[in-house]
């Protein structure tokens, strides 16, 4: 059976998800969960106007979602949720390695297009690193269908 590109781009993420779990790393896949983060910052905003005296820092630094979008700030969270805006897509995660936040291309070859090029100038300027995860699969797969008769 041959695979589709979009079968190959699962299996790539499903394999860095794993490597990166092996490593201890937190992560998160913004192809799935990158609504989550947008979410968590639209929640702060929130809280921040019911109780305006804590300072924004602080709701970024106690909130529960801190796990998802890993900021310790409120001007990081509005720099990371602004280029998200604008080049989210481009990126399959968001990793924290323990040193640094890094954004991740998950992809089989070492070429860019332009959209991902100027993302990851972009994201440099944040403060940032990138990473590109090389993997291959197989253009096809070969498999067998079993049928298995119940006996009457």
């Amino acid at each position: 059976m041959r695979l589709e590109d979009e079968d190959k781009q699962a299996i790539f993420e499903i394999v860095a998800a794993r490597y990166f779990t092996t490593q201890s790393w937190k992560w998160i896949n913004l192809r799935k969960d990158i609504n989550k983060i947008l979410k968590a910052f639209d929640e702060l905003n929130e809280q921040y106007a019911s109780y305006s005296y804590v300072s924004k820092d602080w709701y970024v630094e106690n909130m529960g979602s801190k796990y998802i979008h890993m900021c310790s700030t409120w001007e990081e969270l509005k720099n990371l949720v602004s280029f998200l805006n604008t080049h989210g897509s481009v990126f399959n995660f968001l990793v924290n390695t323990g040193n640094r936040k890094s954004f991740c291309i998950v992809k089989d070859s070492r070429d860019l297009d332009e959209a991902q090029a100027s993302a990851i100038k972009e994201v440099q300027k944040l403060g940032y690193n990138t990473f590109i995860f090389l993997a291959t699969v197989p253009d096809e797969i070969e498999f067998q269908l079993l049928q298995v008769r119940g006996v009457n």
